[in-house]
């Protein structure tokens, strides 16, 4: 079974990923008329069709009823427009300083720097620099703020919780250093807060300062908010255009409506992910990408993927651990770094390419008579010619070492594509949680390293 007929650069197919604006998935190398006995049988998959039916019926009901849904973060599309105006208006706010630093870790950060990668080129010229502050790491920050005008930097911090330990600390010294060179009063017009809409200690500083804000909605995680005004004001900040990027999400969600896998690729790739996972000890999940502007996007699905699949109830008898580990590859780079351990390493892997249709631009290779005696293949090519050979020779090897994997081909690199990208990940994530009998959507162990951070924090000695 596979969402596409045929090969995604199959030359006898109609060129619909160029033509229309929805996302190609080639599915056929995850089965074994594609890859051989690595991958699924269609009679495997065939036998999993309650279960399958029943987890689709579970994400659609979990998905009704706006932002009280179990699975609210799936609806965003739908649920966000309402709160555009307000976005729009704050983005407007901040684009009035040359500098944005936004604090914010994970969930609160990803997203917005994937799509914003993404999207370089699309967005206005005249939009602020925009500073990511994550790690806690005094050096990086340091020499930021030695770069920094603070009479015309702003700061933005994100954090669900309201209490993220690395968000608060550099958030505070960012906090102190605009209030010691400025004065309290203008620092205080200079800062903007997203987080809980009713507790936590950034919600309790916004309602005391008299901060502006936005709310992260309670039911939806970091991880899945970059939908939310997590993501959507400093993309807006940016220029990207947040309503085409909810259009994307929207229509995916129609797409991914049916419990037909064969019309519904985010239920398909989940299904045969576990499947690879529990039947065919498939581990590893490598994401590979032939297109520079996607690299964060893999970290943010890295996260994803992690952080929602990676669980083991120890509690419950015959539990086995759940999930795959992500892995961040890139084309053509990591074909000279890990390529050579796919082919020949153990077949504990399957892979995902990402292509990109269509360019925005191109450079042809220019070669002059002693040049071509060389390189006789390169006359008349061009810089997207070699990339797509790259990627092609990659997949097929890949394919002849027997290793599962799939294609998905973006017509083009721009909100609407990446809106579909985004819902597709999201959804997929949550049904392969689903299908694994896990919670998609917390984190417990991830919760216990937070506490015992504090806890040594505690215990340590003052400066």
């Amino acid at each position: 079974m596979s969402t596409t007929l045929k090969s995604a650069d199959d030359p006898s197919r109609p060129d619909n990923g160029a033509s229309s604006r929805q996302l190609v998935i080639d599915t056929g190398n995850f089965y074994q008329q594609g890859v051989g006995r690595e991958g699924i049988r269609h009679e495997e998959l065939a036998a999993e069709r309650s279960r399958i039916e029943r987890v689709h019926q579970q994400l659609r009901n979990g998905s009704a009823g706006g932002l009280n849904a179990e699975f609210a973060c799936l609806d965003l599309a739908h649920t966000m427009p309402a709160m555009l105006a307000g976005i729009r208006q704050m983005a407007v706010d901040l684009r009035a300083y040359r500098d944005v630093v936004l604090v914010g870790i994970g969930g609160s950060s990803l997203g917005t720097k994937a799509i914003g990668q993404a999207v370089t080129g699309t967005t206005a010229d005249d939009t602020p620099n925009l500073h990511y502050v994550e790690n806690v790491d005094p050096y990086s920050l340091e020499r930021l703020l030695t770069r920094l005008d603070p009479a015309s930097t702003a700061v933005l911090c994100i954090s669900k919780s309201g209490g993220t330990i690395e968000t608060v600390v550099q958030y505070l010294i960012l906090r102190d250093w605009l209030t010691r060179r400025i004065g309290p009063e203008a620092a205080r017009r200079q800062q903007w807060v997203i987080t809980d809409p009713d507790q936590g200690w950034l919600r309790e500083l916004a309602v005391r300062e008299n901060l502006p804000s936005l709310p992260v909605p309670a039911r939806v995680g970091g991880r899945y908010s970059v939908l939310s005004p997590v993501g959507l004001l400093p993309l807006a900040v940016l220029g990207v255009d947040i309503e085409a990027l909810l259009r994307g999400a929207a229509d995916n969600a129609v797409r991914c409506m049916t419990a037909d896998l064969a019309a519904n690729p985010a239920l398909e790739i989940a299904a045969l992910s576990v499947l690879l996972d529990t039947q065919r000890g498939k581990r590893i999940a490598v994401m590979m990408p032939y297109v520079n502007r996607m690299r964060l996007f893999v970290d943010w699905y890295c996260q994803l993927w992690a952080e929602s699949l990676g669980k083991w109830d120890r509690n419950q008898p015959g539990s086995e651990p759940a999930g795959t580990l992500p892995v961040r590859a890139m084309g053509a780079v990591d074909q000279h770094s890990q390529l050579q351990f796919y082919l020949e390493s153990r077949h504990d892997k399957f892979f995902t390419f990402i292509e990109l249709a269509s360019w925005e631009h191109d450079l042809p290779v220019p070669l002059d008579a002693a040049d071509a005696r060389h390189f006789p293949y390169l006359e008349g090519k061009s810089m997207t010619d070699v990339i797509g050979a790259e990627f092609r020779a990659t997949r097929q090897v890949i394919t002849d070492a027997g290793h599962p994997n799939i294609t998905i081909r973006l017509p083009a690199l721009d909100a609407y594509i990446l809106g579909q990208l985004i819902d597709l990940y999201q959804r997929t994530t949550v049904y392969a949680g689903l299908l694994y009998g896990v919670n998609p959507l917390d984190q417990p162990s991830v919760e216990k390293g937070k506490r015992l951070a504090i806890q040594f924090l505690r215990d340590m000695p003052r400066c």
